[in-house]
């Protein structure tokens, strides 16, 4: 039976997304120097946690990364009168040159949600082993200004024109497989490596290089130049009577794709309470064999006469805002025009590459020490970097705490905490790398998007006898 798993095509999510709560590091960073944290080998292999453990299935490590130059309160806005309804950016009460001087040039949403399935890691005299099961969900958005402006402009004066270029969307989910191990070269020296298998479960990936919209009392002149690639097994297009795309339909879910990915990483103690660290993880890919490839393409200029103007809501409309982007996803689909052409071959997907390197100072007997991390994620078209300092705090091996402070991110809502709590037999962790300070009601952050939280709980083993590093 079928089920559709994009039923407007790559416009639908986009709007949907971006009027909502609009591909980023899921793992908080806040953790990297916490001893009693299980899961730090996710972002240096060569790090160990104080004891062995078995996470406990979904809930042994959940974890949730957004990064995004938009806020929330670019879109929301405060009520007109005390105790009404609050206002969405679509809102005549909205001054439309007020909203537009929020939104930048080019606007991003990176999403990425990790889930645990199986997680074990356990000591071999001072070697480290790790087995990983987990699934993995990413989504990126690119938004340009101008498509703001045309939702919330329209047609305002007698001629208009925007240029939607680089709208773009990525989505996709695969479970990853992975074996992890880590031993001393030297006393103070430590290097470890994981080898994961990647099955790619589906990736869809459009975007318009080029979308030019004339608006005239007479008619709308668009001109579009646009690819769109959808990987998965047993997927066919939706079309409508003149063969345009408005969605994908899945006939039988399946592997459409698989690859391999590894991670690289050393620790090293040059002088006694110094800690450097360097590392490189998802470094791989995952090939897409040509029978599982839907491709199709958006190219040249069509003339619409049909089209009720846009933006600029009469104050007396009673249309919602869902109503308000619900014609507006309707018109952008109509104007894509996407037309299904045949698949140019297999095709390989990267990974996007995550580099992290730390400095850490232990000081008061290891109970306290300082560290520094940069993290640089080595995008398709940019790099996204940060730099982060903390204070790790470890009172005992079954408490530890930490706290950070990001200083290229979060609009200035930059302070991170991770919780290690072991008492006995459970091993309760916590970590987010942007504490918002400022929610709503429905705890939707105000001010940033951009965030990194993890939780996990699982089952300790056995305690790690490491050599004494000098």
């Amino acid at each position: 039976m079928k089920k559709k798993i994009l039923r407007y095509g790559f416009w639908s999510l986009v709007l949907c997304v971006a009027s909502q709560f609009a591909n980023a590091q899921s793992i908080a960073r806040t953790a990297y120097f916490m001893d009693n944290a299980t899961n730090r080998h996710l972002m240096n292999p060569a790090l160990t946690p104080t004891r062995g453990y078995f996470s406990l299935p979904v809930v042994g490590e959940l974890s949730l990364g957004v990064e995004s130059n938009m806020a929330f309160t670019d879109f929301i806005y405060p009520a007109v009168t005390p105790g009404g309804e609050l206002l969405s950016f679509l809102s005549p009460d909205v001054d439309a040159a007020d909203f537009l001087s929020r939104i930048d040039p080019n606007n991003f949403l990176r999403m990425d949600i990790r889930t645990s399935i199986l997680s074990l890691g356990f000591y071999s005299g001072t070697d480290f082993w790790t087995f990983d099961v987990a699934s993995r969900v990413n989504m990126s958005l690119n938004l340009p200004y101008d498509l703001f402006a045309f939702a919330k402009v329209g047609k305002a004066n007698s001629v208009n024109e925007y240029h939607l270029d680089n709208l773009s969307i990525e989505a996709g989910a695969f479970a990853e497989v992975a074996l992890g191990y880590s031993r001393n070269i030297m006393n103070n020296l430590r290097v470890g490596g994981k080898i994961k298998y990647l099955a790619g479960g589906a990736n869809i990936k459009a975007c318009l290089k080029k979308m030019d919209i004339y608006m005239s009392d007479a008619a709308w002149t668009v001109t579009t130049e646009g690819q769109m690639d959808v990987y998965g097994k047993g997927l066919t297009f939706e079309k409508d009577e003149d063969q345009n795309i408005n969605g994908v339909n899945i006939d039988s879910p399946g592997m459409g794709g698989s690859g391999m990915a590894f991670d690289l990483g050393v620790t090293y103690s040059p002088i006694r309470d110094l800690d450097i660290s360097a590392a490189i993880v998802d470094l791989g890919s995952i090939k897409w064999k040509k029978d599982n490839i839907l491709q199709a393409k958006s190219s040249g200029t069509t003339t619409y006469t049909g089209f009720e103007n846009i933006g600029n809501q009469d104050e007396n409309e009673s249309n919602s805002t869902e109503d308000q982007l619900e014609e507006l996803k309707d018109d952008l689909i109509e104007m894509a025009n996407f037309k299904e052409q045949a698949a140019s071959g297999d095709y390989t997907q990267k990974l996007f590459p995550t580099i992290n390197a730390g400095v850490e100072y232990s000081v008061l007997k290891d109970k306290l020490s300082l560290g520094v991390l940069y993290t640089t994620r080595m995008m398709e078209d940019e790099n996204y970097s940060e730099l982060m300092g903390s204070l790790n705090l470890r009172p005992s091996k079954w408490f530890n705490l930490s706290g950070s402070y990001s200083f290229m991110h979060g609009k200035g809502e930059t302070f991170g905490f991770a919780l290690g709590f072991m008492p006995g037999i459970i091993n309760i962790f916590m970590a987010c790398d942007y504490t918002f300070l400022k929610v709503t009601p429905q705890y939707i952050p105000l001010n940033t998007m951009t965030s990194n939280f993890q939780l996990g709980v699982s089952i300790p083993l056995g305690l790690g006898h490491l050599p004494d590093k000098h």
